[in-house]
């Protein structure tokens, strides 16, 4: 319990990144009005005058008899700032901000003005762009407006021209982003308004014009223009779309051209990290630069300069590679492990990381909620702690083959270290963020030490050879050959990833967990390592008495999900999707195309379906579930009857069926009142597959015959059966 107390007490970055992380948290989750601005200002004012009357004015027998207390007031000063920064970090607190404008004056034909504050990606049909409004014009009024639409403007060589610090003028439809329409759908709104965009924007040739150039900053300018050319030698060199999409990815950030077989393929070897720019690549950067550099060891002045020019290139890569969370965290930690080294000083790795994350969090509180970021910072304090932990396991194998088997032996040894080292890394890292990966992605990666002891240095060599491909752009023959080396080393790469992805039962699907598991999940992984440092009997109870929730938690979710009967019509544009989920199996009766698109269903369905605890997927047609009519099906569950209808009504009206729940689908030309003839129901739904005229249609008879109805077109019908 000292060694615990001892190791908190050298954490005082970690101690004050607490409470403001809290802060953070309290202004996004509740609303101003119920916690207002002044309330988070008066607390600040309070506490910090107690700090200056305990520690400046009172004697220092009255400083340590009251250390508690200034302790206390020093954590609620970090709250409040915390809270304080989150609120003025958030755009639509600005009220020049373009959700503030008045809804009519942009529902006109409104000109937007502002500046392409990012540089473009180029799609396949589209080319996305940033845009930093400053100013809107209505005829002869014009107002200044802030805030970021994300415009897609069609793809031609004028859009594909545009670049950043271009002003453009434009006119279109600007709208909000919506909220999920489908229970469990990916939150892209919320996605989006992490990184302060909430509106976006669909342009035409003839809708925009460029006015002006060159309105950036210009030092981003200058290393976007480097991005660029970078880009460049990458696409002359790699000619394979997989191998461009993974060159791309590690070498710059950019993830535009990753296809879904590559993401799928990567996510399911359990080594997507390496497509994401992280600490992986600024600690290979960081190592190659010191090797590069370490003749400027020899003299004082010189090793200053090394550290200089070390910390500048890192920086630099921040920015090259999209500024993005990780980035910035191991760019930021290797800095202060730069200067501390300059400094000739021993400083904690908890420390660097609690500052670390105190000072991005400073500079954009949203980055809490940024899964790079948790996942970044998780997986090094796991590493962190967890490795020493895992290496220690096997003391019998750490003696030296160099004296037995000489040369021979110092290589066996070295890769000896290097692949335990990797192994230990691996383990450590998976146990920290396993499951905070089941929360969002719900799939575990079963052969994830294979591939990172394959794909890691496989990838390490990918990084070096890009590295050496930039350094010689400027010789064509130079660049042919590091090129070819460039391009083999991707295609190698991408083989044993498409392998280890191919291997049966590589990827757990379905695996879900809810937020109070996941917590509970990191206090029984917590209490296990304190059991192993403080082996006691109080902690073993803990430790077991956790468990025991946990084991709880999820025996109350799998009942639930085995209890469950539910119907459901989902939100997928010009298709039918109805489902039937009972006792952990769904009964779909879907249009083919869509069953069949791997792409809208994983992002629109099967996370639902996986929420609910689906184990068996069945097609209506091969069940005796619905029984065929004329004019659709017939579904009795549990004395409850839906009917779908996606067919013209027949004549003969002497049948009357009786519905909890009418569908329509498939462009049926029936009328509600035809429809209430021949049966009598409690509600009607419109699917999605049908024609917005025929859903406005009927919108309008069930409202004149007062009949109750859900358009799935705004959201998709839940009902429990």
């Amino acid at each position: 319990m000292n060694s615990l107390r001892s190791i908190w007490n050298q954490m005082p970055a970690v101690r004050l990144l607490i409470p403001f992380v809290l802060g953070i948290v309290l202004c996004i989750e509740i609303p101003a009005s119920v916690y207002p601005l002044w309330i988070a200002g008066g607390l600040m004012v309070v506490a910090v005058s107690a700090i200056i009357y305990i520690n400046v004015i009172s004697s220092a027998v009255r400083v340590y008899r009251w250390r508690y207390a200034s302790g206390i007031a020093v954590s609620v000063v970090m709250l409040s700032l915390g809270y304080l920064v989150t609120f003025f970090h958030t755009d639509t607190n600005d009220p020049h901000h373009i959700a503030h404008v008045d809804a009519d004056f942009i529902r006109k034909k409104a000109t937007y003005t502002g500046m392409i504050c990012d540089p473009i990606v180029i799609r396949d049909k589209t080319v996305s762009v940033l845009i930093q409004l400053d100013k809107i014009t209505n005829g002869d009024t014009s107002i200044n407006a802030g805030g970021k639409v994300l415009a897609s403007i069609v793809k031609d060589s004028s859009s594909e021209a545009l670049k950043y610090g271009d002003k453009i003028v434009f006119s279109g439809v600007v709208t909000l982003y919506e909220d999920p329409k489908n229970p469990n759908q990916f939150d892209y709104k919320s996605y989006q308004a992490l990184h302060h965009i909430y509106h976006r924007v669909y342009l035409r040739d003839g809708d925009w014009q460029v006015v002006a150039s060159g309105q950036g900053n210009l030092l981003l300018a200058k290393i976007y223009k480097v991005r660029t050319y970078f880009l460049s030698l990458i696409m002359q060199t790699v000619p394979g779309a997989n191998e461009l999409a993974v060159a791309t990815a590690i070498m710059l950030g950019y993830r535009d051209y990753i296809s879904d077989e590559v993401m799928q393929a990567y996510a399911g070897s359990g080594v997507l990290h390496v497509l994401s720019v992280s600490g992986l690549h600024v600690a290979v950067l960081y190592y190659v630069l010191s090797i590069l550099l370490g003749w400027m060891d020899r003299k004082r002045k010189l090793e200053i300069l090394k550290g200089l020019i070390v910390i500048t290139i890192m920086l630099f890569y921040a920015v090259l590679t999209g500024i993005s969370p990780p980035v910035l965290r191991s760019v930021w930690m290797f800095t202060m492990l730069v200067i501390a080294r300059l400094l000739d000083r021993d400083i904690s790795m908890y420390n660097v990381l609690g500052m670390t994350c105190l000072v991005l969090l400073i500079w954009d509180p949203y980055f809490i909620a940024d899964v790079g970021f948790q996942l970044s910072y998780i997986a090094v304090v796991g590493i962190v702690y967890l490795y020493p932990m895992i290496h220690g396991l096997l003391p019998a194998l750490t003696f030296s083959f160099r004296k037995p088997f000489g040369f021979v032996g110092s290589v066996l040894t070295y890769f000896y270290d290097f692949v335990w080292g990797l192994i230990c890394v691996s383990i450590a890292a998976q146990l920290a963020t396993f499951p905070i990966s089941l929360y969002y992605f719900h799939t575990f990666p079963n052969f994830f030490l294979l591939s990172n002891l394959l794909v890691i240095p496989m990838s390490n060599f990918v990084l070096i050879s890009g590295m050496a491909l930039f350094a010689v752009g400027w010789c064509h023959w130079l660049l042919v050959y590091a090129g070819w080396i460039f391009d083999h080393l991707l295609i190698a790469l991408n083989g044993v990833v498409f392998w280890v992805d191919a291997l049966p039962f590589a990827l757990s699907r379905g695996i879900v967990v809810s937020l109070f598991e996941m917590l509970l999940c990191y206090i029984f992984i917590m209490m296990v390592c304190w059991f192993i440092e403080d082996r006691r009997a109080k902690v073993l109870i803990t430790t077991l008495a956790f468990v025991l929730i946990l084991s709880s938690a999820f025996s109350i979710g799998s009942i639930k999900n085995d209890r469950m009967q539910k119907l459901v019509v989902y939100h997928i544009s010009g298709e039918k999707a109805i489902a039937f989920i009972m006792q952990r199996q769904v009964i779909y009766d879907f249009d083919t195309g869509l069953i069949n698109n791997e792409i809208l269903m994983r992002y629109n369905i099967r996370d639902h379906w996986w929420q609910c605890g689906v184990e068996k997927e069945i097609s209506a047609d091969s069940t005796k579930l619905g029984i065929k009519l004329p004019y659709g099906k017939l579904y009795t569950i549990d004395g409850k009857q839906v009917i779908v209808i996606d067919k013209e009504l027949p004549y003969n009206r002497t049948i009357k069926l009786k519905a909890d729940v009418v569908i329509l689908s498939g462009n049926t030309n029936n009328t509600i009142e035809e429809i209430r003839q021949r049966g009598d129901f409690n509600e009607v739904v419109f699917d999605t597959s049908n024609k917005p005229a025929h859903i406005k249609h009927w919108i309008e008879e069930c409202e004149k015959l007062n009949i109750k109805y859900h358009d799935c077109r705004n959201k998709a019908f839940e009902l429990d059966l």
